[in-house]
């Protein structure tokens, strides 16, 4: 004979410890040999042994959700057998994981908030064994049912982003110092995990910041297409590179790596050190008053100097109060044909100087120098005249040579003028 109060006792027993992922009492509770191999396969899957780290974190999430309810209207008996309905409610984390993380703490904490739940049925069936209600169905497929959350693949879903990154290196320079240059490189390569979020919308960008102030930030892009990405800074992106050289300012730079969210992906510094001289003017790297940072222009130029209002050199890059005409002449190979975008900059100290950004920043006056071609050869003169009457202001007139589209910057030359006439400083 039955008893349905004892087989609604036996059901909430199994349900709880259903609830309480504990193998062993279940097959107290069951006919399930305790020695047989689905036994040993009830306990190791219970305990997770089957799962990797991530998926286990998951699972103990998902676990902690599972309310079960006895539907009594179901109960149904016969002889010594007797089945009744346990009603699972569990997260929806089917829906849950078809979102986006960036990690499995982001996806376990999605579990820990969410408030929709999923219905899971398992038809429990009890045969009567001296006196006692047994499970019968234990390890069957409805019971197996319940723990269908445990073979979800999370490896694609939680991908951890701040643990993604094999190994970075700088290009030319191994240990990220970098000296009088105009280019930095942060070379990176992913572990093999990030194909796994390739269409998943996961945006990224960088930042690049010199001495803890930002200097650049680039556009958003989606991750998981590659193994190897490369973020770069350059003289391109900064106008603000050295004056003197056109090479980046001397610093401390700090590339980082980052979800829109802001989960920082890695951050690495380099450092840049510039290697100059200070000479008459302050600026230049050439006692000759110029330097030419573009290596085939500065090919091409076969002689080049400050000169008088008789063409003659002014070696020291120095006029006096009383000259009327700078101008800076370049003799260069025939083939340059080219004409080339110039512009005067005014400064009257040295920090002054040191501060005029040519890609930026105004200047006093700007022309264009066509070549001029004599029998002595081809030349590019680029001069600046005072008003009749008037003289020039003592300081650091600063020349620089563009590309005619004013796109790339050829050299930096610098003179100098006095407070006193080109007689008296000269004696």
């Amino acid at each position: 004979m039955f008893s349905k109060k004892d087989v609604l006792a036996a059901a909430k027993d199994v349900a709880e410890n259903i609830e309480d992922f504990d193998a062993d009492k279940l097959l107290d509770l069951s006919t399930l040999n305790k020695n047989g191999e689905k036994a040993e396969d009830l306990r190791k899957g219970l305990n997770g042994e089957y799962l990797d780290e991530k998926t286990k974190k998951f699972c103990d999430a998902v676990r902690k959700t599972i309310r079960y309810e006895i539907i009594e209207d179901s109960f149904s008996a016969k002889g010594n057998e007797a089945s009744v309905d346990i009603e699972f409610r569990i997260v929806d984390y089917k829906s849950l994981l078809r979102g986006t993380y960036k990690n499995i703490d982001e996806l376990v904490s999605a579990v820990n908030d969410s408030e929709d739940t999923i219905k899971v049925t398992y038809g429990a069936r009890f045969v009567k064994e001296d006196g006692q209600w047994l499970l019968d169905n234990l390890m069957g497929s409805s019971f197996l049912g319940i723990f269908d959350f445990m073979d979800s693949d999370i490896g694609a879903l939680a991908v951890d982003l701040t643990d993604i990154v094999e190994k970075t290196s700088w290009s030319g320079a191994d240990d990220g110092s970098y000296k009088n240059t105009r280019r930095l490189a942060l070379q990176i390569e992913f572990k093999s995990d990030i194909s796994k979020l390739a269409g998943k919308g996961v945006k990224i960008f960088y930042t690049v910041s010199k001495d803890g102030s930002e200097v650049y930030k680039s556009k958003t892009a989606e991750i998981g297409s590659s193994t190897r990405l490369t973020l770069q800074y350059s003289t391109t992106q900064n106008p603000d590179a050295e004056l003197r050289s056109n090479y980046l300012a001397a610093g401390t730079y700090t590339f980082k790596l980052q979800t829109e969210d802001g989960t920082v992906i890695t951050s690495q510094d380099a450092n840049v050190t510039v290697a100059v001289a200070e000479t008459t003017g302050g600026t230049t790297t050439s006692s000759k008053g110029y330097v030419f940072n573009d290596s085939e222009f500065k090919a091409k130029v076969l002689t080049a100097s400050w000169v008088n209002i008789d063409n003659k050199r002014v070696s020291t890059a120095s006029y006096g109060s009383d000259a009327t005409t700078i101008s800076f002449q370049m003799q260069v190979d025939p083939s340059m044909t080219e004409n080339l975008y110039f512009a005067y900059y005014y400064a009257s100290t040295v920090s002054e100087a040191m501060k005029i950004r040519p890609k930026t920043d105004s200047p006093a006056i700007s022309g264009i120098s066509k070549p001029i071609v004599n029998s002595k050869g081809t030349f590019y003169a680029m001069g600046l005249k005072t008003k009749v009457g008037k003289s020039f202001r003592p300081g650091i007139y600063i020349l620089a040579i563009f590309s005619e589209d004013k796109e790339t910057i050829y050299g930096i030359a610098e003179c100098q003028i006095l407070s006193q006439t080109a007689s008296s400083y000269r004696n």
